[in-house]
């Protein structure tokens, strides 16, 4: 075969292979933010419910 040939078949390797990475790099990505958006719901669900809880205990001590 011709040496260009070669070569753009070899740079084609190299592409296809970077493209691979990337696409593992983009579904890693994904499952981390899939585990934080749901560690932070399960975390903010109580603190809002505690926040929520304490806010009426604050608002009747202003009152009283």
């Amino acid at each position: 075969m011709e040496p260009r040939i070669t070569e753009l078949e070899t740079r084609f390797e190299y592409i296809h292979r970077d493209l691979n990475e990337v696409r593992n790099d983009v579904k890693s990505i994904k499952n981390r933010l899939t585990y934080v958006a749901g560690a932070a719901a399960v975390i903010g669900a109580p603190l809002a419910w505690i926040a929520n809880n304490r806010m009426d205990q604050i608002l009747l001590l202003l009152t009283s």
